[in-house]
């Protein structure tokens, strides 16, 4: 029983949410054919699925605990296509609560 008073605050400490130094950014974002992913530095993989519309869409990420509203300026018929932060002419744009980042393709 005593052990087991031990460990207790030991399990707790490990079960209590970390507090991140920066705000939470986009890692990696990658856009397909009808969706958008982003791996977020907090270990969060969020995704934003295209609705029935064809062409430019927005939606929010969903799945994950940032709800982020996410811009879809130029779509692609690629089935994959890896996006790096870009300061002219995105592909995609990301509006976080400190500010919009846009993406478009590496390279």
């Amino acid at each position: 029983m005593t052990r087991a008073l031990l460990l207790l605050p030991l399990l707790a400490a490990c079960a209590a949410p970390v507090v991140a130094d920066r705000p939470i950014a986009p890692r990696e974002v990658t856009l397909y054919r009808d969706t958008v992913t982003a791996q977020m530095t907090d270990g969060a993989l969020c995704t934003s699925v295209r609705g029935a519309s064809s062409g430019p869409w927005s939606g929010a990420f969903r799945g994950c605990p940032h709800t982020w509203p996410v811009e879809v300026r130029r779509p692609t018929t690629r089935p994959r296509l890896p996006l790096a932060p870009v300061a002219q002419d995105p592909w995609v744009v990301l509006t976080a609560p400190n500010g919009a980042q846009g993406f478009g393709p590496r390279g």
